[in-house]
């Protein structure tokens, strides 16, 4: 007699990776525990499908691009459970090149070497290129009739650089990460994987530019609903049109990089943030002059309902993204940590500015070379950590430190002097050179601890690096190179 009862299944689930020649490599191992209702004691199991979502996050590969390539929902149509009991059901994902086969191996020394010094120095040397032109871009629109009217706007600069440069560093991270894993190797999953998080860059500099609105607003005690309207107006269209274009770069850097065979961890960052600043800037000098000579029209207004329509569109589009739909409500702590530590820098330089009237001009490239090696070392991390299957692999990273180290002190040393022939005011003696050639070492070290640390932190809880350590780095640098360069001038002045 057969008798209706629950049964509780649970199967062991094992994601592979099979080359040509039959090599298989496991990717992520599990269990799934699904509790049945009315079967028949005694009777075959029927056939259940796993969520593959729920299954994979654990592993870090949900958003990894491999369910791209596997037509697009991994296991849909070829994975089932056909029992229960101590059952092992094996997905396979064929590796179609070399290139994917090493993507689960760490990277020899000798390629470390070479990745570090020919592909990162570069990109340092533009990065410091883009902080000197996003320097000379602020004092020009800083003296600008759409700035003295609206003082509230300069309130508005490095909240807004700062946050921006944020979600774009992400973005940067999250497509390394995707070009390691073998997302672009087909051309249809590389574009979804462009086009999704381009959309989510979108939204969140739309979230970032009524951020910052707000905030200027808030600080700068504008006169009117219509200086209100005006900063919310040019928060917003900064942010996007600015995020847009560095979106199309970043993107157009990883892609050719990745197809050039360079490594995208290595450059994607450093390009996000030199080009990002400069060219934000550049737009709002443009926007903010545009917005406040029509301060009593309809325009700013309309700016910022045309903005709030694209914003929620976007939303419903990133919601339907499965692989994309929970970046809408994480990611964003980080971004308030990196806002409040960047903002007491920026009192920290404005209070030491007074006393040594040089020192703000070393302040961006300082902890901008600092944040990008910092950035770079992270931005390989968490692609390795996806790769190995969250296994640290301790050789190579530590080389990567030393390297990046040694990297840095030398670029910091030359823009010294370098501004010196700028700057005749700025007084360079062996002592000043001694003291500050330590501080930057010191700044460059710990934004190496600070994303070696927080990546590993982050991933052990079950975050994604990509999407969380950026901010971290960026805000603790901002905050520690001010404090540094502020004891360096006091020590030797």
């Amino acid at each position: 007699m057969s008798q209706e009862e629950t049964q509780v299944g649970t199967s062991v689930i094992e994601l592979v990776s099979v080359t040509p020649d039959g090599t298989s490599t496991p990717l992520a191992h599990g269990t799934h525990t699904q509790e049945l209702e009315g079967v028949l004691d005694g009777a075959k199991a029927p056939r259940v499908e796993p969520n593959w979502t729920d299954l994979l996050s654990p592993y870090q590969y949900a958003d990894s691009g491999l369910r791209s390539r596997s037509n697009s929902s991994l296991g849909r149509s070829s994975f089932s459970i056909s029992s229960y009991g101590s059952n092992t059901s094996v997905y396979s994902i064929p590796i179609e090149d070399a290139e994917s086969e090493r993507s689960v191996r760490g990277k020899s020394h000798k390629q470390v070497v070479r990745e570090l010094t020919v592909e990162v120095m570069p990109a340092l040397l533009v990065s410091v290129a883009g902080s000197v032109g996003a320097g000379a871009v602020l004092g020009r629109i800083q003296g600008s009739q759409a700035f003295e009217r609206e003082p509230a706007l300069l309130v508005m600069v490095s909240v807004l650089l700062n946050l921006k440069s944020n979600i774009e560093l992400n973005m940067s991270t999250r497509l390394s990460t995707l070009a390691n894993l073998g997302a672009f190797t087909a051309w249809t999953d590389g574009v979804d994987a462009l086009r999704s998080n381009m959309e989510l860059l979108l939204l969140q500099s739309t979230l970032v530019g009524v951020v910052v609105g707000v905030i200027a607003a808030a600080l700068g005690a504008p006169a009117g609903v219509s200086d209100v309207a005006v900063l919310l107006a040019v928060g917003v269209a900064c942010a996007v049109v600015g995020s847009a274009a560095v979106g199309v770069l970043v993107s157009a850097t990883v892609v050719v990089g990745h197809r050039a065979g360079i490594d995208p961890d290595n450059i994607g960052t450093p390009i996000a943030s030199s080009f990002g600043d400069m060219s934000t800037l550049l737009i709002m000098g443009i926007v903010s002059t545009g917005l406040v000579d029509q301060i009593h029209t309809v325009w700013p207004v309309a700016t910022v309902g045309l903005f709030a329509v694209l914003g929620a569109g976007l939303l419903r589009v990133v919601q339907a993204n499965h692989q994309m739909s929970h970046h809408v409500t994480s990611g964003y702590l980080p971004l308030v940590y990196a806002a409040i530590t960047s903002s007491v820098a920026g009192v920290i330089v404005e209070r030491s500015a007074q006393r040594f009237p040089s020192m703000p001009a070393l302040v961006p490239v300082v902890n901008g070379i600092g944040g990008n090696i910092g950035t770079v070392f992270a931005s390989r991390i968490s692609t390795s950590l996806h790769k190995q299957r969250g296994r640290f692999v301790a050789s190579e990273h530590n080389l990567s430190m030393i390297i990046l180290l040694l990297i840095n002190v030398p670029i910091q040393v030359g823009f010294l002097a370098l501004r010196r022939e700028f700057d005749p005011e700025l007084q360079i003696n062996a002592m000043f050179l001694v003291a500050y050639t330590g501080a930057t070492a010191v700044h460059g070290l710990s934004m190496l601890v600070v994303g070696r640390v927080a990546c590993r932190w982050l991933w052990v809880r079950g975050y994604d690096p990509d999407d969380c350590v950026n901010p971290f780095i960026t805000g603790t640098g901002d905050m520690l190179g001010a404090i540094l360069l502020a004891i360096v001038f006091i020590v030797v002045f």
